[in-house]
């Protein structure tokens, strides 16, 4: 037959086609490729769905199983729970607490647990001790590397210990060795430290979580050795001390901790308040408050605070307490600046304000916002006379403008838009934030202030406190926390060398109260170039005492030989000289006014080594004190060893980091970048199918493209 064409008959029937079966052959190969991909992703999605499922059935605090890996390859295992009773006894201006860490074991094996957490800034750390069933074995203070050696003697004869040292001025670790199987151990160490009084109340705060840190440097160095999640850094070199690992949020609150203070404030007070924690408040007729946590337990996730307010006529305008120990005599003085009169201090000064603004992705959700209300309430402050200037940091710096500029409806239209359109994203990078405010360039006739928004969480805190000393010039530095779990030791240490002040914002309702408070410190000093003569010899810390603003004491501690005669306050009120005295025989006696004044001087002396002291000497000094004091310091720990051992020598007990709560406001994804709930493997599954898919999708073009050529 006659086709017309060339072609055998064979090749114009479609299903006898060459091209056309090669076709046909790729298309089922692709159709059973593809049905394969998606059977598997379908598992591998019904494995998260169920992973995720698993971690909220364990949502209560204290609950559920914790399963971490003891190194990057190991197999998980699960760590000791925790739990922390908290108790604090409040006289006068002093508080002593006690803090009871309940590590148990729900697993078969030995287990260490290693837990990094907060205590205030100002803690005087004296007191540890271990039980086991009914047995207690006291801590003995000694140098950390003794300490540290005694520990893992103890640990490597089979022998129960517990370790605290400390990695910060408010940051400590706990180390309990052979917590055995469906065993309990109590760690209870003990602190002491002076109340806060501002704006007519005092104050006192519990830190419950450290939150995560950014740390900066980009080269590896070995450092110090630890359990944290960070790599130690050029700039951070103990990162893993301070970095310890944080559960997902999806997966439920850990670490419950229960809290109750007995207040006994002297006077008469008009409220008893927490800001951040329902409380229930118990008054008795002899001027004592019972005070506990209304709802129980709750989630290691935010910082505790506790004012009391005292009535009116109560207010102390002057105060000391005394200890007398062996041969010393300490002493504690507050002292209140007079309260404004209006027209009485000196006209109002042109004001350079610089406002810096943490973007940083720690500041993601509650915190930026009240960050921005923050800065918006600011800005609405400044008068024409002043300038100013806008900075926002996160892993880079943008300045509103080239330099301070006049305050004017354009300027101030423009700093507004700037500031609405803030978002948090990106690391926390400090340092170029602060060079950038702590200009060199003088600026005579203006009171120059920073105003520091941020939740300070940083690891290069010792670097950022030299910057500050260095260049800080004729400025004043404020710092305000937000958040739920500032990093209070870095922001008072900043506003401290920035002779300002630090305030705490930790809820958006409190921003205005917290911020008009702050305003009226910016726009008058009440008391300045303050110096105080004690009688007879006197070893006085803080050596210099900064400027002194509305509502805010003269808190001194002071080594005495003796409780006879007057203590002088001098300064310039309004540019006019000022003096106050006080006897020193009215001192009310107060135990525990030694350790602050010993752990007043180890954080003098380490201050020291910001300013470039030599290391030899200051860690000697600090020794010396803290062994005769029985302190935990950044050269001593607390170790205590039980005689008996519970377990043949040698036996292993595996390495536990215990994990910590995201602080409350917080965005995981932000700070840590993406979702983790799914385990690693599971992530990389995913990975490793999206990969596939794009690959059967690219060759499936290609086949295409080859038929399409071919044909």
């Amino acid at each position: 037959m006659d086709t017309g064409s060339n072609l055998r008959p064979d090749e114009l029937h479609p299903l006898r086609s060459g091209a056309y079966r090669d076709l046909a052959r790729l298309a089922a190969e692709a159709l059973a490729a593809g049905l394969i991909v998606s059977l598997v992703l379908a598992l591998a999605i019904f494995l998260v769905a169920a992973q995720a499922q698993a971690a909220e059935t364990s949502t209560v605090p204290g609950q559920g199983t914790l399963l971490l890996r003891t190194a990057p390859d190991a197999a998980p295992v699960a760590a000791p729970l925790l739990l922390t009773d908290v108790r604090i006894d409040v006289s006068g201006m002093v508080a002593r607490a006690t803090v009871a860490q309940r590590f148990v074991n729900p697993t078969a094996s030995r287990q260490e647990g290693v837990y990094v957490f907060p205590l205030p800034a100002g803690a005087a750390v004296d007191h540890l001790d271990m039980r086991i069933g009914e047995r207690r074995i006291e801590g003995r203070i000694r140098e950390r590397a003794e300490a540290r050696a005694a520990y893992e003697q103890a640990k490597s004869e089979g022998r129960k210990a517990t370790l605290v040292e400390q990695e910060r001025l408010n940051v400590f670790t706990t180390s309990v060795a052979h917590i055995g199987p469906g065993e309990e151990v109590v760690v209870t160490i003990e602190y002491q430290e002076a109340l806060r009084y501002d704006a007519g109340a005092f104050s006192l705060r519990f830190p419950m979580v450290v939150a995560p840190r950014y740390v900066p440097g980009t080269t590896a160095v070995a450092g110090e050795s630890g359990t944290g999640w960070a790599a130690n850094t050029d700039q951070v070199p103990d990162a893993l001390r301070v970095t310890p690992p944080v559960q997902h949020p999806a997966q439920g609150f850990i670490n419950p901790v229960t809290l109750a203070v007995d207040l006994h404030p002297g006077f008469p007070v008009s409220n008893v308040a927490s800001p951040y924690h329902r409380i229930d408040v118990v008054e008795s007729a002899q001027g004592h408050y019972a005070v506990q946590l209304a709802d129980g337990p709750v989630p290691a996730n935010r910082d505790f605070e506790l004012t009391w307010t005292p009535d009116v006529g109560a207010a102390p305008g002057a105060a000391i307490f005394a200890e007398h120990r062996a041969d010393k005599t300490y002493a504690l003085m507050m002292v209140l600046p007079p309260t404004p009169t209006p027209g009485f201090d000196a006209p109002r000064s042109p004001r350079e304000a610089v406002f810096i603004i943490d973007t940083s992705g720690s500041m993601e959700g509650t915190s930026i916002a009240q960050a921005k209300q923050a800065l918006a309430m600011a800005l609405d402050r400044l008068q024409p006379g002043d300038r100013f200037n806008v900075i926002e940091f996160n892993s880079a710096t943008r300045t509103l403008f080239g330099a301070p500029m006049p305050v004017d409806p354009a300027t101030l239209s423009r700093a507004r838009t700037f500031v609405a359109g803030l978002r948090a994203r990106g690391g926390t990078e400090m340092k170029p934030a602060l060079e950038a405010a702590l200009t060199r360039d003088p600026a005579p006739g203006f009171v120059r202030q920073i105003v520091f928004l941020t939740d300070g969480a940083v690891g290069n805190e010792g670097e950022l406190i030299h910057l500050i000393r260095e260049r800080l010039d004729d400025r004043r530095l404020f710092t305000i926390g937000i958040g739920s779990a500032p990093n209070a030791y870095f922001l008072t240490k900043a506003a401290q060398f920035g002779r300002g002040t630090f305030t705490y914002i930790g809820d958006v309702r409190e921003v205005a109260e917290k911020m008009g408070a702050l305003f009226r410190k910016l726009e008058s000093p009440v008391l300045t170039d303050l110096s105080i003569t004690w009688p007879g010899k006197a070893e006085t810390w803080p050596r210099l005492v900064p400027d002194l603003y509305a509502g805010e004491p003269v808190v001194v501690v002071a080594e005495l030989d003796s409780l006879a005669g007057d203590v002088t306050i001098s300064g310039k009120r309004g540019g006019n000289a000022w003096s106050a005295s006080l006897p020193m025989a009215a001192g009310a006696s107060e135990p525990g006014i030694g350790i602050l004044w010993a752990r007043a001087k180890i954080e003098a002396l380490t201050d020291a080594l910001k300013a470039g002291e030599a290391e030899t000497e200051i860690r000697k000094a600090v020794v010396d004190v803290a062994l005769t004091h029985h302190l935990v310091s950044k050269y001593t720990s607390l170790v205590a060893v039980d005689v008996t051992p519970t377990a043949p020598p040698g036996t292993t007990s595996l390495p536990s980091a215990l994990p910590t709560n995201l602080p409350e406001g917080w965005s995981y994804d932000a700070v840590f970048g993406g979702a983790q709930t799914a385990t690693p493997a599971t992530l990389h599954l995913l990975a490793g199918l999206a990969l596939l898919a794009i690959a059967w999708l690219a060759w499936g073009w290609q086949a295409a493209a080859r038929i399409g050529r071919g044909a």
